[in-house]
């Protein structure tokens, strides 16, 4: 009986351990991820045949070279010149790739882009690719990163420009967060989040099966003393809120990682009435493209023309 406090005791130290390392865990999953090497975006487009808009950057479209420093990264990434962009008001598209992955997973969506006669903007992540940077911050610090290419692209190719913002997955996050900082003519956003601290709720429910509030606040106070990543901060849908842009949303009804909720959540929050949703049958987490390649330019094509764009 004198030792019966040893199991509460031991109980009352392992659940506060296990809170640490699972918030621990999760925040150098999202800062710290493994990054995947262009040859293993090649091996996975491949696989999904949607390897020709890798085959047009690297062998037909003319390329230009930039730089962009900020927030202690520097950017690399290209302008992509299509002589099809000839009008008096130049159409480009500024393509955010996700979160692992590096700007060559981008091609697939920027060849669609390129054939309907906009130029390109794509670029490597800050911590993926070839720019440098210490940590992500799932949109943060990277909404400002596209606030100030999107500024690149409008010396380049003209203030008046026509503009359109393509991401997937945290790269569609990053593109509706930037709305707080620049204003596009038009954004399609594959695959986000609505919200960050959502997001991770729903992660630990489903993944640790455990209540989210211990560790997600953990995880949040870790995040914003060690890398001034505030979690809170990183929600879409409030940027989304403040604006009347024009968003097409694409989402996989089988998305695991990120629920179509999401962007259902995003869609209800669009002020502009040619915003869209569409979720795709049996795609999972930024498939929609690989579905159905054809049904996803159609309507991308559609969206376009229904804003004026092309």
């Amino acid at each position: 009986m004198k030792r019966a406090w040893i199991v509460p005791a031991a109980l009352g130290l392992a659940l506060p351990a296990g809170a640490l390392f699972a918030a621990e865990k999760c925040l150098q999953m999202i800062v710290h991820p493994a990054r995947r090497s262009v040859d293993e975006v090649k091996l996975e487009d491949g696989g999904n045949r949607l390897l020709a808009g890798i085959e047009d950057y690297e062998t037909r479209w003319t390329r230009e070279p930039f730089t962009l420093e900020r927030g202690g990264a520097v950017l690399q990434g290209e302008f992509i010149l299509n002589p099809a962009d000839d009008g008096e008001r130049r159409r480009v598209a500024i393509i955010s790739h996700g979160h692992t992955v590096n700007r060559w997973s981008s091609m697939k969506y920027g060849r669609l882009f390129y054939r309907a006669g906009f130029s390109l903007v794509v670029y490597d992540q800050r911590y993926f690719g070839q720019s440098t940077g210490d940590h992500c911050t799932l949109g943060q610090e990277e909404s400002l990163d596209l606030a100030g290419i999107i500024r690149l692209a409008r010396r380049r190719f003209g203030e008046d420009c026509l503009l359109a913002l393509h991401g997937e997955s945290m790269g569609a996050a990053t593109a509706l967060l930037a709305l707080r900082y620049e204003t596009p003519d038009l954004v399609v956003a594959d695959c986000p989040f609505a919200d960050s601290e959502l997001l991770f709720g729903q992660w630990f429910r489903k993944n640790l099966h455990i209540p989210p509030g211990p560790v997600l606040a953990l995880l949040e106070l870790k995040a914003k003393l060690r890398f001034g990543y505030d979690v809170r901060g990183v929600s879409p849908i409030a940027a989304v809120r403040e604006t009347d842009v024009p968003i097409c949303l694409f989402h996989g009804r089988a998305d695991e990682l990120i629920p179509f909720s999401h962007s259902e959540q995003l869609c209800a929050a669009c002020r502009n009435e040619k915003s869209e949703l569409h979720l795709v049958e049996g795609a999972g987490h930024a498939r929609s493209i690989a579905v159905d390649p054809a049904a996803y330019e159609r309507t991308l094509r559609a969206f376009l023309k229904n804003c004026g764009a092309i």
